[in-house]
């Protein structure tokens, strides 16, 4: 602590300059005329606060016209001397700490029943208790509002206004979250010097002499032998031994690791519970007890440093924390070892980066990964480390040779959709079969038998594209049912114009729904054999003679049995025009369906392709040619 020609300083007899209750009768003229006064000048409000030796309302100044905050001793103290004593001390403390964080006092004396108060500046805020409480439950306007570099400039401001006091020969010795407040235009307000202590003057009294009360909950302020607040107070503060500005430099550290942590220090417990841990002590890394929030070291060792159990430890007056502070906030880093760990990231990188684009080994894409991780490590420390901009280039422009684990899952529920898709339109293709039956039956029905085998061959085509499509199954084994039950419909369907007229139509559409809807590699060859046979085996039993042969093939005509339907001109043509148009639109809708899926899948490529070249530095895009992102990879 430095020196201060200015130091605080208590009136030796405070108490008599603001006239006692019940004194003669000049001093009760006195005291008259100061009633009067005070009904005049303030009009008292609502209560903003309490504690342990007095309370705070809010009051109006007719006299000045503004709105100022009175604090005034407890009634039940009025007995007690040495409670108003500290009383007026705390005030006159106060009101000579001219600092723009110290609350300003304005005003000392007594109220017509005699109680003792004093007026001060009226602040309005937000506490770091009541911050803190907010960023731990996600609030998020909170968590918008008050960054980490907001607080910590907050947290520098309370540093400055304590190495201020300290200057003057005062140690706070109850500093604490719920007595610093950030106010709504950036202002921060060190708050209640009820236990200030004097450290050039000798202490007139440390203890309180008042019937000492255990705390209701943790951060309530100690009455009593003990003064300060459990979880921030120092360990010497605890033992009762000597303190000094050191024991402010422990509550500063405890405040800091909350606002970084979002937690206390000393987890709230019973108090005698809180001076243990206290007293043993407790990892104060942020890092540790909230990983989750991304502390830095720099930080990490500030609180440790600040919260030493010993107070020769710890950073020897505020000045020197706030400057730690700073030194973090300015980024003012030990530049060396920055550029020491980016090489040794980059390098890292590069040696993850060979194995990756090897290929062939059953890691390369857990290797990938690693070497991302490595270059984004790098970038962050230097970003103008050219080994690691060179290893981000070739990881970025070599695609890998096969499908990470990963993205062969995401492959997998994607095709697993595009089945379900193609199924469902599968089911409704095959119903759109009974839009015709209609007018077959106005053709006029030959055979009833084949007439109702051929539509409850459809029902069921349908039928199983449905439910396939309920099931959900990727694999090819599940489209079996399908390809078979609408390969019977088709042949079926022969016996209305033969193997040649209509039935291929139906057969490429068919063939189409599998092997567009999607792609199965490995069952192509089977869609295409089992389309075929929707042919071959209409034509087979009537070259065999198992069935009447549908065609009478003439020099210069072919003529067709009927051998289902009756073929009057007008509904015949009506069924041939429905029939083949439903089959064209049908065949259109389902290649638009595909080309419009691969158009949409290309221009995520080119996009994703672009956004990761944005990541490089200028010279880097300039020097690399833009990736192919429809380069192949290995399934």
């Amino acid at each position: 602590m430095e020196p201060s020609d200015s130091a605080v300083t208590i009136p030796s007899e405070p108490l008599s300059t603001i006239g006692p209750k019940g004194a003669g009768s000049s001093r009760a003229d006195a005291q008259q005329h100061e009633n009067a006064s005070f009904a005049a000048r303030y009009e008292l409000g609502a209560t903003l606060g309490q504690g342990g030796m007095g309370f705070v309302r809010a009051c109006h100044d007719r006299r000045i016209g503004r709105e100022v905050a009175l604090k005034m001793a407890r009634p039940e103290h009025a007995s007690k001397g040495d409670v108003l004593a500290r009383f007026v001390r705390e005030a006159c403390v106060q009101g000579q700490l001219e600092h723009p964080a110290i609350v300003p006092v304005y005003d000392l004396g007594r109220d017509p029943d005699g109680n003792v108060y004093f007026t001060m500046k009226r602040v309005r805020g937000a506490t770091f208790e009541r911050i803190v409480q907010q960023l731990r439950s996600g609030d998020p306007q909170a968590r918008s509002q008050y960054s980490r570099r907001k607080l910590l400039a907050a947290f520098a401001s309370v540093c400055q206004a304590l190495t201020f006091s300290h200057a003057r020969g005062v140690v706070h010795r109850d500093i604490k979250p719920g007595n610093v407040m950030l106010g709504d235009f950036g202002e921060v307000y060190v708050l209640d010097w009820g236990l200030a202590k004097l450290t050039m003057s000798p202490e007139q009294d440390d203890a309180v002499e008042e019937a000492r009360r255990p705390p209701a909950r943790a951060g309530a302020t100690l009455p009593g032998a003990t003064l300060g607040t459990p979880g921030y107070m120092a360990p010497e503060q605890v033992r009762g031994d000597r303190v000094d500005v050191r024991t402010d430099v422990y509550a500063l550290g405890a405040i800091l690791f909350e606002l970084l942590a979002w937690q206390s220090l000393h987890p709230a417990a019973p108090q005698e519970a809180m001076f243990t841990s206290t007293l043993v002590g407790v990892d104060a890394r942020p890092s540790v007890r909230a990983p989750q929030l991304d502390v830095p070291p720099e930080l990490d060792a500030i609180c440790v440093r600040a919260t030493a159990l010993e107070p020769r430890d710890r950073f020897g007056s505020a000045r020197e924390l706030v400057a730690a502070i700073e030194q973090f906030l300015d980024g003012d880093r030990d530049q060396q070892r920055r550029l020491q760990l980016a090489r040794d990231h980059a390098s890292a990188a590069a040696n993850l980066a060979q194995r990756a684009l090897a290929g062939g080994t059953t890691d390369a894409a857990e290797a990938r990964s690693q070497a991302l991780r490595e270059v984004g490590r790098a970038i962050a420390l230097d970003p103008a480390n050219p080994d690691a901009l060179r290893t981000l280039v070739r990881l970025l422009t070599d695609p890998p040779r096969e499908i990470p684990p990963e993205a062969r899952v995401e492959l997998a529920r994607e095709q697993a959709q595009g089945h379900t898709r193609g199924r469902r339109m599968g089911g409704m293709a095959f119903l759109t079969w009974f839009l015709y039956a209609p007018i077959s039956l106005w053709m006029g029905v030959r055979s009833w038998r084949a007439w109702m085998l051929m539509q409850a061959a459809w029902l069921t085509a349908a039928a199983v594209g449905f439910l396939a499509a309920r099931g959900g199954r990727a694999h090819g084994k599940a489209n079996l049912p399908m390809l078979v039950s609408g390969g019977f419909a088709i042949v079926c369907s022969a016996s209305i114009l033969g193997p040649y007229f209509l039935l291929p139509q139906l057969a490429l559409i068919y063939a189409m729904m599998f092997v567009l809807v999607p792609p199965d590699r490995a069952r192509r060859g089977l869609v295409v054999g089992v389309s075929l046979l929707t042919m071959v085996v209409p034509a087979a039993l009537g070259w065999s003679g198992a069935l009447p042969r549908p065609y009478e093939l003439h020099a210069d005509a072919v003529t067709i049995h009927a051998t289902m339907l009756h073929f009057p001109p007008v509904p015949t043509e009506l069924f041939l025009f429905a029939a083949n148009s439903t089959a064209l639109v049908t065949a259109c809708l389902m290649t638009a369906g595909v080309r419009d899926a691969l158009t949409a899948a290309q221009e995520r490529l080119h996009v994703q392709a672009w956004q990761f070249r944005q990541m490089l530095p200028r010279e880097a895009q300039m020097s690399t040619p833009p990736a192919d992102p429809t380069a192949r990879v290995q399934p």
